[in-house]
């Protein structure tokens, strides 16, 4: 985390990663480096001269099919015009942590120095991301394309200006706007990468409590360990799949177990080959969300050290859109291979084990309704997948802006499937514990601390309400993720 110690996140600019957003996304304490904003200061003054010298998009000129129209008038005018003819996002309020998040982004990108704003511009937005919740913009969730949060990011700019209402109702100027600064501000995927790495981190930590999760699965069914053994990372050559061997192999082989079957259901057999690809396509995408945090996407940007301006389409989120939609995708496969193995602990007659885990009553369900509740999850996570958001396309602004990667969609929906999955592996965490339990096993070495941290799992067999045990479970999965490292 780019921190100067282990409660402030200091941006530069360059080091920005999913933690440090996540940081911020709390309310952290944000620092901006003064080296930083020397850079904003220098290329500031170059596009000022650059802007007496050439046509500058949306400096000089109108924006979107108006590219080759001159600015008439009081310059300061349109820069505010800009702003106010954009603010038209729509929907429920993104909630404060995302709001937080894309604040920090925003600054932390101005700071790399392709914009050509005042210093003054990250300082208010970074100022903003820390401040009190009260004080933040209230920002619409839709109304981008993948083609930078414009209707977000101008929102935020009329807050700045005191033009609307912040959180708490009140309104306050906390920064003069240049007309100049209006289409920078703007020129941004920031709410768009926000959501993203907000979701990417939650599922990092997800998938990881999902190994420790499958494992004690793997013990209740005394499934066979050739499927994650050494075998693996030979016939399948992905590190993602090497990855899940080896953890499974650290998390099993010290339990000595006899497998029940030759070659087991596929929700164990091809746990590495179905885990292992939504391992690689998160870390792919933390790789996209860190590197484009971390990079000046105003169009046009200004390169001090060349002394020149150019005008681009690094605000397209092509590899953004992608990168969701590819983690999407591969979630499904973990979610349906997770729900596979609930549906055997709780039905599968060579498990040894009463039907749905139920006490002895005659009729009685036990935890006949943990299927449901993860079917129903794994509704929601194809659902979210079924119809990639990259595949889609636009024409706007007159044929001038012909494509759009909608990757504030992929985004949306990343956010949507978070808390299906931690839903669907807590089922099968009250369902293996449950099990194990049952069956009298005491798993040795990181297991034998997993099974600890579920201590709080209700033992009673009766049937009652679940609901109570799939929420502590939902809860347990944060201390179990660092058992899979």
């Amino acid at each position: 985390m780019t921190a100067t110690s282990t409660d402030t996140v200091v941006l530069d600019g360059t080091r920005l990663d999913l933690d440090a957003m996540r940081h911020v996304s709390a309310g952290g304490r944000l620092e901006v480096a003064g080296d930083g904003l020397q850079v904003v200061a220098k290329t500031a003054s170059l596009a000022d001269r650059l802007a007496s010298e050439r046509p500058l998009y949306g400096r000089t000129t109108g924006v979107g099919a108006n590219r080759d129209q001159p600015v008439e008038g009081e310059p300061e005018a349109h820069g505010v015009a800009i702003l106010r003819s954009h603010a038209a996002g729509w929907g429920a309020p993104l909630p404060a942590p995302i709001v937080r998040a894309a604040l920090g982004i925003r600054a932390n990108q101005l700071l790399t120095g392709g914009s050509g704003v005042e210093p003054a511009l990250p300082l208010a937005l970074a100022e903003m991301a820390c401040g009190p919740e009260e004080d933040l913009p209230v920002v619409h969730r839709y109304g981008a394309l993948g083609t930078s949060d414009l209707t977000a990011l101008a929102e935020v700019g009329l807050t700045l200006l005191g033009e609307r209402p912040r959180a708490g109702g009140h309104r306050h100027r906390s920064l003069a706007v240049r007309s100049i600064d209006a289409l920078p501000l703007m020129s941004s995927h920031a709410f768009t990468l926000a959501e993203a790495a907000l979701g990417c981190h939650a599922l990092q930590r997800i998938s990881r409590a999902a190994l420790t999760v499958s494992a004690l699965t793997w013990v209740a069914l005394n499934g066979n360990l050739e499927a994650v053994g050494p075998a693996v990372r030979t016939v399948t050559p992905f590190p993602g799949a090497a990855e899940v061997a080896r953890v499974m192999s650290d998390l099993l082989e010290p339990q000595h177990l006899e497998p029940r079957h030759i070659q087991d259901f596929f929700g164990l057999r091809t746990w590495p080959q179905v885990h292992g690809p939504l391992i690689d396509s998160l870390d792919s995408l933390r790789r996209v969300i860190e590197s484009s945090v971390n990079t000046a996407s105003e169009n046009p940007v200004f390169l001090a050290a060349d002394g020149l301006a150019a005008h681009h389409g690094a605000f397209h989120a092509a590899y953004v859109a992608l990168g969701l939609d590819t983690a999407l995708l591969a979630l499904t496969r973990s979610a349906k291979a997770g729900q596979s193995r609930i549906s055997h602990l709780l039905t599968d007659p060579a498990a040894w084990l009463p039907r749905f885990l139920a006490d002895p009553t005659t009729g009685a369900s036990g935890l006949l309704i943990a299927e449901y509740a993860a079917g129903s999850a794994l509704a929601v996570i194809r659902g979210q997948a079924s119809t990639p958001a990259s595949v889609q396309t636009i024409s706007v602004s007159a044929g001038v802006e012909d494509d759009a990667s909608f990757s504030t969609t992929a985004a949306v929906r990343m956010g949507a499937v978070v808390d299906a999955y931690r839903h669907l592996v807590a089922v099968e965490l009250v369902c293996a514990v449950r099990a194990l339990r049952m069956r009298g096993i005491e798993p040795g070495g990181r297991l034998a601390e997993a099974l600890e941290a579920c201590r709080p799992l209700p033992t009673d067999l009766a049937d009652r309400d679940l609901a109570p045990d799939f929420a502590l479970a939902e809860e347990l999965l944060e201390a179990l993720a660092p058992l899979a490292d």
